[in-house]
């Protein structure tokens, strides 16, 4: 059975800025060979898509997408503030990353030090789907890809056409 784990590396903290990143990686593999997955600083919360072939975890720099078989992933959604974005506060950190049941969309949470929200990518080209209303501090998938629990709310996601690769 293919495992993957989050688990302290024995680093020190990182400071970014107001944010304190804790020294934790991803490592994936079967029985006793595992392998550390270059997903950089603060590496966390595994979750495979519902096929199995692809790996979501989430770090310092965003959400990265990595095949089953390999260490090298890659980076589809950045949680830097997008240039321009009027916030009072200075970054985004994403967390708890869940697979839509159909395996195309990676929906998780986003905190940037005053509030949390949900946001929706699409798991191949990262492409922004959807951003919950603030405060919103749990999710979960419904049936389908069109159906998302925000806190209390129940969210129909409209039908979502894959755009590009």
């Amino acid at each position: 059975m293919r495992t993957a784990v989050c688990a302290k590396t024995g680093d020190a903290e990182i400071r970014k800025g107001p944010r304190t990143i804790a020294p934790t990686a991803v490592w994936t593999g079967e029985g006793t060979a595992f392998r550390r997955l270059g997903a950089g600083a603060g590496a966390c919360d595994p979750a495979w898509s519902p096929d199995g072939r692809r790996l979501a975890v989430t770090s310092a720099e965003g959400l990265w997408i990595f095949p089953a078989e390999s260490a090298a992933g890659r980076l589809v959604a950045e949680s830097k503030v997008p240039a321009g974005a009027a916030t009072e506060f200075a970054y985004r950190a994403f967390s708890q990353a869940k697979w839509s049941p159909d395996g195309v969309l990676v929906a998780l949470l986003v905190t940037n030090g005053g509030t949390s929200w949900v946001e929706v990518f699409d798991a191949a080209t990262g492409r922004l789907f959807y951003t919950s209303p603030p405060q919103s501090y749990t999710f979960d998938w419904g049936a389908t890809a069109r159906e998302l629990k925000v806190g209390t709310l129940d969210v129909q996601l409209p039908p979502y056409q894959r755009s590009g690769p």
